[in-house]
């Protein structure tokens, strides 16, 4: 009996490691992509961990904290999910400064069909984002005008940033949180727009992986952090009513402000004084890498479509057809209860 308990106790422990395993490599993933402006929280649905992520952020709340200072750390722990969250939190981070380090050179040594990378990858956002919109009326219609004139008119200005002040990188981390909290909406994509994508991105994290140049990359990375914290526990659930209440005006101002802020990531610009001037290249092949490349960032958002649907799917049918846990449970005791008998 006594083996039998231990044989069970040691199974458990592996599938405990192997699904937190599995759960830090998802966090990854996320976090690689969020680096990209490429929506997080459409990537956590083809992971199927999007539903389970948004409960654990929307279960950090004052009522639950209050339990961990009344000295009840289980009871915390099981309401907030917390050890699902510091998993695929701490895996966000590590696939974050990865991707970080590797995009730095990408930009340096492949500035333009990096650039062309992205501008596919806008596109397809755009009209994923586009197709959530149920119902196409004049207001919408209006919205994602105002979205685009306004996003458009700030992209167009050249060097009123990178601005490297606390209060203007907490906010960058406020607004770029919410591409893992909304499916379709790209966190790195509206700090483009902000101006702070490569002072994030290519400079701060990369600045953290080297002692030199760690407290340079902490004063730039740390105000971001907080303000995802803040965004993440506070206007997630702002974010989730929004979507909830007013989901089509929603989608369609940010849809407005993702096209709107494609100029960012043209890379055939001149910085003036106060405005970039735009110019199109000759026909040479930097020009047909850049479409190719433009070609396979728009087909990488389609793939990841494709994907999601396949995984919602996918979990429509488990919910209606749930498979039963405890018979597993004893088939397993059975299998064990035979090996014992014919020892």
């Amino acid at each position: 009996m006594l083996y039998l308990c231990s044989l069970e106790l040691e199974g458990e422990a592996m599938f405990a490691l192997w699904d937190s395993i599995k759960v830090f490599v998802k966090g990854m993933i996320m976090g690689a992509v969020n680096v990209f402006p490429i929506s997080s929280g459409t990537i956590s649905l083809v992971l199927g961990v999007y539903e389970r992520f948004i409960n654990a952020i929307n279960s950090l709340r004052i009522p639950n904290f209050k339990l961990l200072f009344q000295g009840e750390f289980r009871q915390f722990v099981r309401r907030t999910d917390l050890k699902f969250f510091l998993t695929i939190a701490l895996g966000i981070l590590t696939g974050m400064v990865l991707t970080a380090i590797f995009l730095k050179q990408s930009l340096k040594s492949y500035e333009v069909y990096t650039w062309s990378f992205f501008i596919g990858l806008i596109i397809a956002s755009v009209i994923y984002v586009m197709k959530g919109i149920e119902k196409v009326s004049i207001k919408n219609i209006l919205l994602v005008l105002g979205g685009v004139a306004v996003s458009f008119f700030l992209s167009i200005k050249s060097n009123p940033y990178p601005n490297e002040s606390f209060f203007y990188l907490f906010l960058c981390g406020i607004i770029g949180a919410t591409g893992m909290v909304v499916p379709g909406v790209s966190g790195s994509h509206l700090m483009l727009l902000m101006g702070n994508y490569e002072l994030i991105v290519t400079k701060g994290i990369p600045e953290l992986t080297k002692a030199s140049t760690f407290l340079d990359g902490a004063r730039i990375i740390l105000p971001f952090v907080l303000g995802a914290l803040v965004s993440i526990v506070v206007f997630s659930h702002l974010l989730s009513w929004l979507m909830r209440e007013y989901r089509d005006s929603t989608l369609s101002v940010l849809a407005g402000f993702m096209l709107g802020s494609l100029p960012v990531v043209y890379p055939w610009k001149v910085a003036g004084e106060s405005h970039y001037t735009f110019f199109m290249p000759g026909w040479n092949t930097e020009l047909v890498w850049a479409i190719v490349m433009a070609v396979l960032g728009f087909s990488a958002v389609f793939v990841l479509e494709l994907l999601a649907r396949h995984s919602r799917k996918k979990q429509e049918q488990r919910r209606l057809n749930p498979k039963p846990k405890r018979q597993r449970k004893h088939k397993r005791q059975r299998k064990h209860g035979r090996k014992t008998k014919k020892n």
